[in-house]
């Protein structure tokens, strides 16, 4: 397996709970530094586990998230009649999340909204 760098964001499309973890659709993007065009991709069947299971049972389409442990595998295993096999696709695997809000954009609270300073960008 190889393990994914903490903070990679990600949207989610869908979640199905499977009993001991939850198979979930999400997709990544990432900036191409040649053409300033985002690259996207989009990840199916990836298993949320542990502690990451817990919480995917509440997050709902074009949720953002940020992964805080991940890896991969293209692990061999064996047939129903004992042969040696290998996935076509790698298994992605979650073992946390946090919920992603970008740090630019002004969170809800019970304060008035004369209390909140806005930023330029919605000044306009």
């Amino acid at each position: 397996m190889i393990y994914f760098q903490d903070g990679q964001r990600a949207t989610v499309w869908k979640v199905e709970d499977k009993g001991k973890f939850a198979e979930v659709k999400f997709s990544t993007a990432r900036k191409d530094k040649e053409s300033g065009e985002y690259k996207n991709s989009t990840w199916s069947y990836a298993h949320f586990v542990g502690e990451a299971y817990k919480k995917a049972l509440n997050l709902k389409e074009k949720d953002r998230i940020e992964l805080k442990g991940s890896g991969m595998n293209l692990e061999e295993y064996k047939d129903k009649e004992g042969n040696r096999c290998w996935p076509k696709n790698p298994r992605i695997v979650v073992f946390n999340f946090e919920m992603y809000t970008p740090k630019d954009v002004p969170q809800d609270d019970n304060s008035s909204p004369e209390d909140k300073e806005v930023p330029d960008f919605l000044k306009e």
